[in-house]
């Protein structure tokens, strides 16, 4: 089922199942275009952009099901993660989660977020559960500091423009070198395993 509204500042749907078939002659798969699409096996490294809400059940099952395929690639996928709010939400966990990111501890404060929510069942919205979060990573004094800091409020905007750019109407899209869009349309292993295939293609060839 295909949103019928374009995606607004700080607003996203959580939808699984968001997606149209697209075969390009240089690679076979399931996506679709959005920018200048890489000849196959051409790239050192692929470029991987994860759009994602701490809340949705899609992202942190994708986060699960995804890990064989981040450690089969290792440094030859580069990812970035780009989350964005849900209508209502409150920013709190993406401003703790960017200021991770500026220390070097993005992957990090990825997974405590989304196991704050999916493992223990909290509620990340919650300002005290955030400002928990941060002190058990250490980053009390950082989150208290710069936690509405402008590059801060720029880092949240940013990701909304991104999403608006890449046509981000569902969580969790990867975006592939700014050129193919693929969101889940069957099971989370099929969605990892048609990532496989188009990243296997871009990639030059080993040996």
């Amino acid at each position: 089922m295909r949103l019928s509204f374009k995606l607004i500042p700080l607003t996203v749907v959580c939808l699984f199942g968001l997606t149209l078939g697209a075969f390009g002659q240089q690679i076979q798969g399931n996506y679709e275009t959005v920018g200048p699409v890489p000849k196959a096996h051409s790239l050192d490294v692929v470029r991987l952009e994860e759009f994602l809400n701490f809340t949705c059940p899609h992202c942190n099952n994708f986060r699960e099901v995804a890990k064989p395929l981040f450690a089969k690639y290792g440094k030859r996928l580069k990812a970035t993660y780009i989350p964005i709010l849900f209508r209502g939400q409150s920013d709190g966990p993406l401003r703790l989660y960017f200021i991770a990111e500026r220390a070097g501890r993005a992957e990090e404060m990825k997974n405590l977020i989304f196991d704050a929510t999916f493992r223990y069942g909290v509620d990340i919205n919650d300002p005290k559960i955030v400002s928990y979060l941060a002190r058990s990573a250490g980053l009390a004094k950082a989150y208290e500091q710069e936690a509405h800091a402008s590059w801060v409020d720029g880092k949240i905007k940013a990701a909304v423009a991104r999403a608006n750019a890449m046509g981000v109407e569902a969580t969790p899209t990867i975006v592939l070198n700014g050129a193919l869009r693929l969101v889940p349309s069957t099971g989370m292993n099929e969605f990892v395993a048609n990532l496989d295939q188009v990243i296997a293609q871009l990639l030059k060839k080993q040996g």
